[in-house]
């Protein structure tokens, strides 16, 4: 089949919904032919992919135009193309899906429901247009998946249509790089194995790093944290962790592009800190567990469906129960090791981009007849 992507910046990729349409565009190249449509900004010019390929679209700069006028633009160009199918990524993508529709059948994947987003992400306007998409998601597609469980209940209890739920998966071997870990960890002053980790692509208020730091000043363990992303994103609440951090304890580290660099790191942490307060499957969380570091996470319903009890949970948005257990986690490494392996058993198991693939090629098949 000829399957062309829409919804992602391009490749590499740094985060979120990119990291599932690399993955899905890798383990597809052999079997379809796959184009995928980039942002000409994001994407570098000698950016090459065997069997995939790339169509740098040209954009317009800016917070909301930049995505909003790639998606349009790839989407008159797919009009002029010849598919067999779309695969459409993210709901906010799905104001394309009227144009798509003209002409192809249309497969869209929700990273995220619009109806379910905490108030202080976006604006009160942005948020009712953004809202407005899941009804072209829903009504329009051909088939509607979503990588979240919660997120896909949403949409039925709501809409009173079926949204098919697949989650996100990983590679089966994981590359990682113990070398180059050691010399970033050098470089910015920390010891393998002696150091916390906490690591998103954009440090916002959801991620919750500031719990995370909250926490470490409650309970003032000599134990280092690097803290590893974008902290560009929000100024104020940057300037805010920044403000609470013991600058001898918190070590920040801008994001790293290179993941074979950052599994190392990871693969090095004493415990990786993931204190998301709202996610809908993430991919870092996924990995490190894939890497079997030794994990404490919210009891978000996102992360204890996918995670289930390999990992030690605290109370999503409470420091103080965090604190409690990063003491209780750096007392008995022992059992947070334990726990690691099986997390990364279950993984492996259960969530390989081999097994999640065979999904999405079903659904591919089954649109493709009807």
């Amino acid at each position: 089949m000829k399957i062309a992507y829409i919804g992602s910046k391009g490749l590499p990729s740094k985060s979120g919904a990119e990291r599932v349409v690399e993955a899905l565009v890798y383990n597809f190249a052999a079997t379809h032919e796959v184009t995928i449509y980039c942002d000409a900004r994001y994407t570098p010019r000698k950016t090459t992919v065997n069997g995939v390929r790339l169509i740098r679209m040209p954009t317009i700069k800016g917070k909301h135009l930049q995505a909003t006028s790639l998606f349009f633009l790839s989407a008159l160009h797919a009009l002029f193309g010849r598919y067999d199918l779309i695969h459409v990524h993210g709901v906010d993508t799905c104001f394309i899906l009227p144009i798509l529709r003209l002409r192809y059948k249309v497969v869209s994947t929700s990273h995220g429901a619009p109806g379910r987003l905490i108030p202080n992400k976006w604006g009160r306007v942005a948020r009712f247009i953004i809202r407005l998409m899941e009804y072209p998601f829903v009504h329009l597609s051909n088939g509607a998946t979503s990588v979240s469980k919660p997120d896909a209940d949403y949409f039925k209890a709501r809409y009173k249509r079926d949204i098919i739920y697949i989650p996100n998966g990983v590679e089966g071997c994981i590359h990682f790089d113990l070398e180059k870990a050691n010399n970033k960890l050098s470089e910015v002053g920390l010891a393998p194995g002696n150091y916390l980790m906490f690591a998103a692509g954009r440090v916002d208020p959801i991620k919750g790093c500031h719990l995370v730091i909250e926490a470490l000043n409650r309970i003032g363990n000599p134990c280092k944290i690097a803290v590893v992303g974008d902290l560009n994103q929000v100024p104020s609440y940057s300037n805010h962790i920044r403000d609470i951090a013991d600058k001898k304890q918190v070590v920040f580290i801008p994001l790293i592009a290179d993941r074979e660099l950052l599994f190392g790191m990871i693969k090095m942490a004493r415990l990786f800190i993931f204190p998301s307060t709202h996610e809908t499957m993430s991919m870092m969380l996924l990995e490190a567990a894939s890497l079997q570091a030794p994990i404490i996470c919210s009891d978000i319903p996102e992360n204890k469906i996918v995670m289930q009890e390999n990992v030690l949970y605290f109370h999503s948005g409470d420091s103080e129960d965090l604190a409690r257990q990063i003491q209780w986690a750096i007392d008995h490494l022992d059992e947070m090791e334990i726990l690691a392996e099986k997390a990364s058993l279950h993984i492996k198991n259960t969530l390989t981009w081999e097994k999640i693939v065979g999904q999405y090629d079903e659904i591919y098949k089954t649109i493709d007849k009807s």
